[in-house]
């Protein structure tokens, strides 16, 4: 599962709704042969922004329609993408509906967690402000991401422990959520805080008024303020060493993406060993997203026992065989937690 809760650092900041594009551009000193800062984040935001809108579009949009008029409105590449062949690619609208919904989710993420990273190089109430807005639009697509990935693993698992008829029963449980999910998602959609998460997306893909530092090297810049960052994944791996709790894990897993995230923007300039950073970090966050998943699994199947008495010895037995894979995925994360220390000490030298 995916779903991450409203962060707790965020604070009082201006109306994300308030406009802030093109009040400062960044440039390039022609003297400086680096990208500046502010070009790099540009880059990766508008690119994040852009595979957002595309799919978040919602399921009647029509791919010579509603996608094809959103693409117009973004209008030509941005000047730091006019040359990068490749630049679009990996932004475009996904076929299936849980694609479209996990790609609108991760591309929220990785513009929160460069907001908050590089958060030096931009007006700070704006950018908080805009990553509170990305936390409650995110928990609520996470209903959905939660009920789908439910939904494959009784699919998947279900046979092993259930007869058919209670498979099928546990489905449309399942689907019947979903269908109410949708609903709310349809509405939050179109409402009026959706639509002003629209006109902020816009502000990243034209490019937000960056503070004066944006203009130095991105390799002066950026990799100082990834210090923080991983400072926040040293203390959440030293607590979950400690206490290895399921909301420790989680909390470590929040930590790394933050990481992930800083290194793959970091990538561009800093190249091979901050991608090698990354995909360690991707590897542990991704074992602990299994765990977490399995996590809600069991306390969804548990709440269902107790809403519905014909399906609690069902869903008893799911918990069961869940208990055993949250057991299985919980082994060797320390290992690889000690993975991501090595490549990030063998980066930092």
């Amino acid at each position: 599962m995916d779903s991450e809760p409203l962060e707790d650092d965020v604070d009082e900041g201006r109306d994300p709704s308030t406009p802030h594009s093109r009040d400062r551009r960044p440039h390039v000193d022609a003297r400086v042969p680096d990208p500046s800062a502010g070009m790099v984040l540009h880059r990766v935001l508008a690119m994040a922004a852009r595979t957002f809108l595309l799919n978040d579009l919602g399921d009647g949009a029509r791919s010579t329609g509603d996608v094809s008029a959103l693409t117009h409105a973004m209008g030509p590449r941005p000047l730091w993408a006019q040359s990068a062949v490749a630049s679009l690619r990996g932004t475009e609208r996904r076929a299936d509906r849980a694609e479209r919904i996990h790609q609108s989710r991760v591309a929220m993420r990785r513009v929160r967690s460069n907001l908050r990273t590089f958060r030096l190089l931009l007006d700070p109430g704006w950018g908080t402000a805009l990553r509170a807005e990305l936390a409650w639009y995110g928990n609520e697509l996470g209903h959905s991401r939660d009920l789908d990935i439910l939904a494959g693993m009784i699919a998947e698992q279900g046979p092993d422990a259930l007869e058919a008829d209670e498979v099928a029963r546990l489905l449309a449980v399942v689907d019947w959520r979903r269908d109410e999910v949708a609903v709310r998602l349809a509405a939050d959609r179109a409402g009026p805080r959706r639509f002003h998460l629209t006109e902020q997306m816009m502000v990243l893909w034209e490019g937000p008024a960056f503070k004066v530092k944006a203009d130095k090297p991105a390799t002066e810049v950026l990799p100082s303020m990834l210090e923080r960052t991983w400072r926040d994944v040293r203390g959440a791996g030293r607590t979950a060493r400690k206490d290895p709790t399921d909301a420790h894990l989680h909390q470590l897993r929040i930590r790394l993406k933050d990481l992930r995230y800083g290194c793959e923007t970091l990538a561009l300039v800093e190249g091979r060993p901050a991608r090698k950073t990354a995909k360690a970090a991707e590897r542990l966050q991704s074992k602990l997203g299994d765990l977490h998943d399995t996590v809600f699994a069991i306390g969804w199947l548990e709440a269902l026992a107790d809403q519905q008495v014909d399906l609690a010895d069902a869903a008893g037995r799911l918990v069961v065989l869940q208990r055993e894979v949250a057991a299985d995925t919980r082994t060797g994360w320390k290992r690889e937690l000690k993975e991501v220390e090595r490549r990030w000490r063998r980066w930092q030298g």
